[in-house]
């Protein structure tokens, strides 16, 4: 008789013993009591959180929304610089209502929670620091204006949603100095405001997503070596002027899913950012990731395997 092939064999055998293996591997049903388990850590209270983006709370550029068909139609490319420069994906919204009791109460049911004020839009925004009326347009070197009573509804929400604040700081051209260093200035008056309004900053980030800072609003050529330098100049004036507030970084974006080789132009690595002299010292470490991009945007990646542009998370 003819020899069987090894492969049949094999499955020969596996096909004998089948029902003996699926009868040994039935599982045991086992009663768990957790108050008899060992703890081997904990988990903030607060771990479960939620981020607002500062164009919501100013009121400007913001995605816009699907159409009947689940799209966003759209043409040309998005520029660099702050994200909200195709029209066709983004549209101008009102500051939101953060007195809504409605937000208020549905909000409330997260908490305690952080809530993170914060995102691109937060990187190029002027603090009006007066009871005045806000100008119509933002300084130069800023692309939105913050006025004091709508960080005064940031606050008073928090406080109604049990959250403690999240946030981060302008790094624009507006606040750098001639020598195109970061300038405390602005950040000062922010804070001081927040005190005296009843509220505080848990953490903070120097400034959103640093990995990206064309697409943040830098200047133009930022790299690892400025932000180590602004970076030193940033951390002694949080010290001074909120000890309190920890500060959290580098919120670094995309080295994962957007550009895994780092290669985009004008992406600083993380592990740049970490060895740039002087170092950069955290109190939290922290970074962004986002595992999928909204629909609108799944048509701008360009090759197959190349992920979407960052300003096309679907965040907010």
């Amino acid at each position: 008789m003819k020899e069987a092939p090894a492969g049949f064999a094999i499955l020969a055998v596996l096909a004998a013993v089948a029902p003996t293996v699926m009868h040994a591997a039935t599982p045991t049903v086992r009663a768990i009591h957790p108050q008899t388990l060992a703890e081997v850590g904990t988990v903030d209270e607060r771990f479960q959180s939620y981020n607002v983006e500062m164009a919501e709370i100013v009121g400007g550029n913001f995605w816009k929304p699907y159409g009947p068909n689940g799209t966003v139609e759209r043409s040309g490319s998005i520029g660099e610089g702050v994200v909200g420069q195709d029209p066709n994906l983004f549209q101008a919204l009102p500051p939101l209502d953060t007195a809504n009791p409605r937000l208020r109460n549905l909000a409330a049911a997260l908490g305690p929670a952080y809530v993170r004020v914060s995102g691109t839009w937060a990187n190029s925004v002027y603090f009006h620091d007066a009871d005045t009326p806000a100008p119509a347009q933002a300084p130069p070197g800023f692309n939105g204006v913050l006025t004091r009573t709508e960080w005064k509804g940031v606050i008073d929400f928090a406080r109604a949603a049990n959250a403690e604040l999240v946030s981060s700081f302008t790094i624009s051209p507006g606040v750098r100095n001639s020598g195109g260093v970061w300038t405390s200035d602005q950040a000062a008056k922010w804070l001081a405001y927040t005190k005296s309004a009843g509220g505080r900053i848990a953490a903070a980030e120097f400034f959103n997503e640093p990995t990206m800072p064309t697409f943040g609003g830098a200047p133009k050529g930022y790299d690892a070596a400025d932000y180590a330098r602004d970076f030193a100049v940033f951390r002694p004036f949080v010290k001074r002027a909120a000890p309190d507030m920890a500060i959290v970084g580098p919120g670094a974006v995309g080295e994962a899913t957007i550009m895994p080789d780092g290669s985009m132009p004008g992406m600083i690595t993380t592990e740049d950012l970490l060895k740039a002299k002087p170092r950069p010292i955290f109190d939290i470490y922290s970074y962004h990731h986002y595992p999928a991009a909204s629909i609108r945007c799944a048509s701008l990646g360009g090759q197959t395997r190349r992920p979407p542009p960052m300003h096309c998370r679907n965040i907010g």
